[in-house]
């Protein structure tokens, strides 16, 4: 690995810190950014493609916003305390769907015209989340002759709840199947780290 950022400070003496805070690394070759966030026993890595990054937390304080060539993306963690007030089963897909369900009515109370296309978990995974990790995707639109706000979200389970990340293409050029791509390997990065992984990446070198 060529270089590292921290956002925030992690405690060194835990393998796995509850802090919440993220680590990015940059590989040696190719392009892309790998991010680590830790949340004890729930700590969980990702990576994202691009040339291009940066982040902003400064204009809305308590969200951290990451920006990778054309696309905004944002990690969001939803709370099983804040899950159980409406999801009401305990397996895989039915608290994906209820978490889906849930947002995707709070956007159309707040905009009726809004437009959601449910994709639901891909047409390759067992519904149960029995054999492979069990994501969930959705996105919201304005009808047309409204200003573009597209936004994709993909969720999947934690120990601690649900980690939904969003996708906004920031410019018409990025097409759908831009997004896909991205998501694709997003989905296939995504896992839960073990106390071992989290004390080599804590070891490594952030950058200066």
């Amino acid at each position: 690995f060529s270089s590292a950022l921290f956002l925030g400070t992690v405690n060194l003496h835990t393998q796995c810190p509850d802090t919440g805070q993220t680590k990015v690394i940059k590989p040696d070759q190719g392009t892309g950014y790998y991010f680590y966030r830790f949340m004890g026993d729930s700590s969980f890595r990702y990576f994202l493609d691009g040339k291009t990054f940066s982040f902003n937390e400064k204009d809305d304080p308590g969200k951290t916003f990451i920006f990778i060539d054309d696309i905004a993306y944002e990690s969001i963690l939803v709370g099983r305390v804040d899950l159980e007030k409406y999801v009401k089963s305990s397996k895989a897909i039915d608290i994906l769907r209820a978490q889906a369900k849930h947002e995707q009515d709070y956007f159309k109370r707040a905009d009726p015209s809004m437009v959601i296309t449910d994709y639901g978990p891909p047409s390759n995974q067992k519904t149960d989340g029995s054999d492979d990790r069990l994501f969930y995707l959705w996105k919201k639109e304005n009808p047309l002759g409204k200003k573009a706000a597209t936004q994709y979200m993909v969720s999947t389970l934690i120990k601690d709840g649900v980690v939904v990340l969003s996708l906004m293409p920031l410019k018409a050029s990025v097409s759908e199947d831009d997004v896909f791509l991205q998501l694709q390997k997003y989905t296939s990065y995504f896992d839960v780290m073990s106390s071992d992984q989290c004390a080599k990446v804590l070891s490594m070198p952030s950058a200066p």
